[in-house]
């Protein structure tokens, strides 16, 4: 009795996903990066810790780019996250779409605030999206294998308040952009 129900329940999901992919093709309009954050060892690491690593990137990138009122007030990079298990189910890591103007310098800021988010962070790729369609399925593929546990609202952004971008390109967020550039050569350069 219990595989018509698990065959009912990814049947269910799949046409879940499939509501979610159309959602996605909204959230995700203008994203311009997919980004993969991965742990040192995604099978040991706790999902519990993953999840405050990942928060804790995402604060600090908002942060290097905004000022304190304005992430406070919902003024955050724009972007759609996903937690993740693998094919074993069992090897966390996250993807993200994000809308970034900037994407050199914008890597260079991911890459040294998710090797400073916790000491057992592992590997960041970020990518220019190419096919948009290809990325938000690529976002939303185990859905059918763990549901709506995949979709990261606490650090998804898509309805961020309308902002003038060029009004936080202050020589506060030069300050913050060019300490987070020497806290990269540090990272990476040692």
């Amino acid at each position: 009795m219990t595989a018509p129900t698990n065959k009912m329940n990814r049947h269910a999901r799949y046409l879940e996903q499939q509501a979610l992919n159309k959602h996605l093709e909204e959230w995700t309009e203008g994203h311009t990066v997919f980004g993969t954050l991965k742990f040192a060892n995604g099978f040991l690491t706790p999902e519990e810790k993953a999840d405050k690593a990942h928060r804790l990137f995402w604060q600090k990138v908002d942060r290097t780019y905004f000022p304190t009122a304005a992430v406070k007030s919902g003024i955050r990079i724009p972007r759609v996250c996903f937690k993740h298990f693998g094919s074993s189910g069992e090897n966390i890591h996250y993807h993200f779409t994000a809308n970034v103007g900037d994407i050199f310098t914008f890597r260079r800021v991911a890459e040294v605030h998710w090797k400073q988010s916790d000491k057992h962070t592992g590997t960041i790729q970020i990518e220019t999206i190419r096919d948009r369609t290809d990325a938000r399925h690529y976002l939303a593929h185990e859905y059918t294998s763990i549901g709506s546990k995949t979709l990261d609202e606490t650090t998804t952004h898509w309805n961020v308040p309308e902002y003038d971008a060029g009004k936080y390109k202050t020589i506060s967020q030069l300050r913050r952009l060019l300490k987070t550039h020497e806290s990269y050569s540090d990272t990476f350069n040692t």
